[in-house]
């Protein structure tokens, strides 16, 4: 009985959380502005995206792209502690006190042309339910397969 009662419990908390969540995104989705809304540059120019939070409480902005017919991929991010971050031909520049950061892609390439999205949140804050952003799954072969 207890172990039913256990994952009853852990079901409904599940389903909370699944909840809240839902619930803290509605309110979360107007509370990040990008800018432009689409970017024509040459090849060789610096292509820069911007983007503007409300939530102080946010301390975690990543940057996705999306190629056509693809999912979005994490390509670079920032925490709030950082002013500057470079990988590659990507950088992101924050600015606390303007509550703004902004995308540069140096010598751009034809091989840029995506859908760039930008987020914020909160990385880890005490009573949520959300995962961080860079969970990874790594699945490694099951050795009794075969056996």
């Amino acid at each position: 009985m207890d172990k039913i009662l256990g994952a009853s419990f852990l079901i409904l908390w599940l389903q909370l959380c699944w909840v809240s969540g839902q619930q803290k995104e509605k309110s979360d989705q107007q509370q990040v502005k990008q800018s432009p809304q689409s970017l024509i540059v040459q090849e060789g120019e610096i292509s820069v995206m911007n983007c503007t939070y409300e939530n102080s409480a946010f301390d975690y902005f990543p940057w996705y792209r999306q190629f056509p017919g693809k999912s979005p991929a994490l390509l670079i991010a920032i925490q709030s502690a950082v002013i500057v971050k470079e990988e590659g031909r990507f950088k992101i520049f924050f600015n606390k006190s303007a509550k703004h950061f902004s995308l540069h892609i140096m010598a751009s390439q034809p091989g840029d042309s995506a859908t760039y999205f930008c987020a914020a949140s909160t990385q880890s804050s005490p009573g949520t339910c959300s995962l961080y952003p860079n969970l990874q799954l790594r699945l490694q072969p099951n050795p009794t397969v075969g056996a």
